[in-house]
Parts: structure tokens; C-alpha cells; sequence
């Protein structure tokens, strides 16, 4: 009866440790997967490597905008195989704050190299969820700014997802690209963020609170001027 029982537990472990290496396994991403944290992690180290890119970027300030999954076909070889991508591919995009440009790149994670650089017109590259955050940081502890709210600035949070129900009323900034449309607009080639401040479910002192992250520098709309 002990014999049984320990011949019984023994299958059961052995049926568990087997069960563990097949779901480890199957760990490696399908095809056309979203990006694995470590995929994002060696498209970015790539990229950082890669002398293309550090030769775009220089020494100046610049921001990883995105890293994201990317669908890349093969030639097709047969009827069967055109629609599917050869291996796992990553874009990853940065942008230069001086220079108001982007620099994407094309990762083959299967190799960890850089397929392809290019550069890109800044305006077609889109704002980080960090850069409202970090316009956030500048517009709270703008002197002209408090004065706004009458000297006491509510508990404001970045918005990173639309309100649920119970945060309708709560204290939140929202933050939009803004271009300026010639070269007397402070924002003209400037990397700015037009600020939208929410409070009791109601937007207040809408457009009034741009920031400029080029120059990290608010401007106040509507006679508040430029610190």
C-alpha cells in the first residue's frame, strides 16, 4: 500500500515537471504576437548600438518615442508563404528635440540587428504618454499657471487611459500635439503640447497652457507670454 502511493506521487510530480517544460516551451511568440518584454528589450539595445542611429542622434536631447511590433513579408516564395512575415521584426522610433526630426529603425529580432535606418520629418512623429507627463511637471510649477487656479493648484494627475466612472471628478491633465502653421509660432518646428486641464467632470482654462519641450518653456495663451 506505501509502495502504491509513492509510485502514485512520483507520476504526479513527473506529471507536473513535464507539464511546466511544455508551457515553457511555448513561451516564444507566435508570428504575428505583440512584442514579448524581452523582444522590446533587444530591439531597443540595438538600436542604441547601432552607429547609424547614434551618428542621427548625436549627443543632444533625445526621447524613445515607441518600440512596437511590425509585420514584414517575405518574397514570396510560394502561394503559401507571401502572407507570412519571415521572422519577428520591430520598429523602433526616436525623435531629436533640437533638430525636429524622428529617427526610425527597423530591428530583426531573430538576428538583434538593425535592418534599416531612416530619418523622419518631426511632425509625423507622435507624442510619448512621458512627454505629457514631463509638460505636466513643467505648466505645475509655473508661477503664472498656479495663478490661473488662484494660487492653489488642485491634486492634478496625468490622464493615461480615458476616466473611469468613479475618476469623472477627479483632478486631470490631458495633453495634445500642437504645430505651429509658420516661423513667427513659437511652436514653429518646436516639439509643443497644448495642455487640458479637468476638474468636477469640466474641462477649464482650455487652450491657455502650451509647453514647450524643445525649449522646455510654458507659454501662456491669450497675453500670459512666454517665461
Amino acid at each position: 500500500m506505501t509502495l502504491s502511493f509513492r509510485a502514485h506521487a512520483r507520476l504526479i510530480t513527473l506529471g507536473l515537471l513535464l507539464a511546466g517544460s511544455a508551457a515553457g516551451g511555448q513561451e516564444k511568440p507566435l508570428p504575428l504576437d505583440p512584442l514579448t518584454p524581452q523582444e522590446r528589450e533587444i530591439a531597443t539595445s540595438a538600436v542604441r548600438a547601432d552607429r547609424r542611429v547614434t551618428a542621427l542622434l548625436g549627443t543632444q536631447r533625445s526621447r524613445q518615442i515607441l518600440v512596437d511590433f511590425i509585420s514584414v513579408k517575405r518574397i514570396a516564395e510560394t502561394d503559401a508563404q507571401k502572407d507570412q512575415p519571415s521572422h519577428r521584426y520591430a520598429e523602433v522610433l526616436f525623435y531629436r528635440y533640437d533638430g525636429d526630426f524622428g529617427v526610425k529603425s527597423l530591428v530583426d529580432l531573430d538576428a538583434r540587428s538593425v535592418v534599416d535606418v531612416v530619418r523622419v520629418d518631426g511632425r509625423s512623429v507622435p507624442i510619448a504618454a512621458e512627454e505629457i507627463q514631463e509638460a505636466a511637471r513643467l505648466a505645475l510649477v509655473d508661477e503664472r499657471v498656479v495663478r490661473l487656479f488662484g494660487g492653489t493648484m488642485p491634486a492634478f494627475r496625468v490622464a493615461t487611459q480615458p476616466a473611469s466612472r468613479e475618476e469623472l471628478t477627479g483632478d486631470r491633465i490631458e495633453g495634445l500635439r500642437t504645430l505651429g502653421t509658420s516661423p513667427s509660432d513659437p511652436c514653429y518646428r518646436h516639439r509643443c503640447i497644448v495642455l487640458f486641464f479637468r476638474t468636477n467632470n469640466r474641462y477649464v482654462h482650455m487652450n491657455e497652457v502650451v509647453v514647450d519641450l524643445t525649449s522646455q518653456r510654458v507659454l501662456l495663451r491669450g497675453g500670459g507670454g512666454r517665461r
